[in-house]
């Protein structure tokens, strides 16, 4: 056993080594840490997967903390625009990361995501403040193994350590990159801790969420999960960190057979399109905003919206990436070009679609314990969490109130 043992750390060890942290030029002027704040994100995972499979190491968290009744999204419901929402308190529209894909016209560029993408490690399509920086500002230290956008340089700031995104670093050594850092000792020691895992997300996409494979990925997180609080209890340290347990949204089928095939009523030479399944931007051509707009008026299964007209709930307005005509599909259904077919799973519906929360699951010392509360929406998080770590937030849309029914 023991030589198990010590093989399972080389072998963690050796898969650390192949992505190494990159340490920010920031000044060493650190104060002492506060009370160590975890942030994990579940990309993908529902509001209601507790209930597919037994979660051991989920319930102890659950048990020992608090519960939400999901966490409402914000729109769209995509992956970039929720993660930058729950990390600055900020709606899209303010953030400015409006979805996976859009357009900006003062740059003339397009923003995309993926590993390896120039525009999401650059800063400047971020138009707010992460908590990152926030924390970073206030003398204490920020460390990153994954989450959206913390390899990009913003504000002139980066965490104290971050990783530069890949899909190769395996659920549990991320888990054992937060415990080493959690090892430092004194001004070294980080306040903040963020990881982020994508496999939920991506086998609810190809298998759909009702699948064995997602009930796989589901076990697979929660060992992971277990590996971080076994690591905090053999430290001692378990009761003396908060942490926090989110994701970015839900999942719901998307079948074949849903399929709003918009070339059937527009002529998409006239048109430049941005997105599709859940929902579909457009920009006409010749600026013909209202001839578009009726031809799109009164599909089955979809509403269309001039942006102007947009429904205030979404909280989508005021940015100039956000496209002139917005073309929403039902619960479930597709709005796709010729040629091309949904994945058996999606989401970017409208949050109130219950398929489309994520979940918010916290313990530590700052929180009730086995306690159920509310719903709450992802952008009341950056409010909360700044005042788990004393720190002063900057501007945002959230408020600490909503998140008060979860603390002592």
């Amino acid at each position: 056993m023991k030589n198990a043992k010590i093989l399972m750390w080389f072998f963690l060890l050796f898969l650390l080594s192949c992505d190494k942290s990159i340490k920010s030029e920031n000044s060493n002027n650190y104060i002492e840490p506060t009370t160590p704040l975890i942030l994990i994100s579940v990309d993908g995972f529902r509001w209601d997967y507790f209930d597919k499979v037994e979660t051991p190491n989920f319930d102890r968290i659950i048990n020992n903390g608090i519960k939400a009744d999901g966490l409402k999204t914000v729109y769209p419901s995509k992956t970039f625009p929720n993660h930058l929402s729950i990390i600055t308190g900020n709606y899209p529209s303010n953030h400015g990361i409006v979805s996976n894909y859009f357009y900006d016209p003062s740059f003339d560029e397009y923003y995309y995501i993926g590993a390896g993408s120039v525009a999401a490690q650059d800063g400047k399509w971020i138009q707010a403040e992460p908590i990152w920086v926030t924390v970073e500002k206030q003398l204490k230290r920020a460390m990153i193994m994954f989450w959206p956008m913390s390899d990009a340089e913003i504000q002139g700031i980066r965490p104290s350590e971050y990783y530069v995104y890949s899909d190769s670093p395996t659920n549990i050594s991320r888990m054992e990159q937060l415990l080493n850092w959690l090892d430092l000792d004194g001004r070294n020691k980080p306040t903040f801790l963020a990881s982020y895992f994508s496999i939920v997300d991506t086998i609810g996409h190809r298998y759909g969420p009702n699948s064995s494979e997602v009930i796989d990925s589901i076990i697979e997180v929660d060992e992971a999960i277990g590996h971080l609080l076994n690591g905090l209890e053999e430290r001692g340290i378990l009761n003396d960190v908060n942490l926090l347990i989110v994701s970015d949204h839900g999942m719901v089928e998307t079948p074949i057979d849903q399929i709003i095939n918009i070339a059937d009523y527009i002529d998409l030479d006239s048109v430049v399109t941005i997105g599709g399944g859940p929902f579909m931007e457009i920009r006409p051509n010749d600026n013909d905003i209202e001839n578009v707009y009726q031809q799109l008026k009164n599909i089955d299964h979809t509403q269309v919206f001039k942006k102007e007209d947009f429904p205030e709930k979404f909280n989508y307005y005021n940015n100039d990436r956000i496209e002139p005509i917005i073309f929403l599909a039902d619960e479930g259904w597709s709005i796709q070009k010729p040629g091309r077919s949904p994945s058996p799973g999606s989401h970017g519906y409208d949050p109130d679609y219950k398929s489309m929360d994520g979940i918010f699951i916290a313990r530590g010392p700052a929180f009730k314990e086995n306690f159920y509360g509310p719903q709450i929406q992802s952008v009341h998080l950056y409010e909360m969490m700044c005042h788990l770590m004393e720190i002063v937030p900057a501007q945002n849309d959230g408020s600490l109130a909503e998140t008060e029914v979860f603390l002592k």
